[in-house]
């Protein structure tokens, strides 16, 4: 949903791939250890001792100890919130287009509760529907005109989608809106405003 403490760059399409691309770094290592095998030694010359030596017993050198064997660490495998982010599918960029727009036309009524019910299980729970008209009334009020949305761009991660666009007016609003999977449907998660610019007809 809406949340005001977020700031973004001018720069829409490095801030929604600087935004979604979250990459995995480092690997596991195994090191193998072990003692190498004893070589037999060259056989003894018998010497015999003058009178100014000394014959001292031999004593036999110790065997070095092997150390035990370590398995190399298997690397571990990415998992789905690691992903590298990819291009939205149409089908599920439809669908959260879907979601964004309900909730804008429940604002553009002035329908608090309803557009609250766009939102991610998380936000409701944090966010009450007091809190939230405060929020749109004060950061975003723009949002309450019921103005035309043009989607730009959609980044998905796994369950997770940055989705820029732009909001009719002038100037013309830039936003990005994070958008979550619960449920097999998507909800609103977050909303900040990316920059603006006016809208140059010619």
């Amino acid at each position: 949903m809406v949340r005001a403490d977020l700031t973004y760059g001018q720069d829409m399409r490095a801030l929604v791939i600087a935004a979604a691309g979250l990459l995995l770094a480092g690997c596991a290592t195994g090191v193998t250890t072990g003692g190498a095998p004893n070589e037999p030694s060259a056989p003894a010359t018998t010497q015999t001792p003058t009178p100014t030596e000394e014959s001292s017993p031999s004593e036999p050198e110790p065997e070095p100890e092997q150390e035990p064997e370590v398995e190399p660490e298997a690397e571990p495998s990415p998992s789905a919130t690691e992903a590298e982010a990819v291009p939205c599918e149409e089908v599920m960029f439809q669908r959260a287009q879907g979601t964004i727009r309900s909730q804008q036309r429940a604002l553009g009524a002035q329908d608090f509760e309803a557009a609250r019910a766009y939102a991610t299980d998380s936000f409701r729970e944090s966010v009450s529907v007091a809190d939230f008209r405060r929020i749109i009334a004060g950061t975003y009020p723009f949002l309450l005109e019921d103005p035309a949305l043009d989607f730009r761009e959609c980044q998905r991660q796994g369950d997770t989608a940055l989705i820029q666009l732009d909001v009719a007016g002038s100037p013309v609003i830039a936003m990005v809106y994070r958008v979550v999977l619960e449920n097999e449907s998507w909800f609103i998660d977050a909303a900040s405003i990316a920059g603006s610019r006016e809208d140059v007809t010619t």
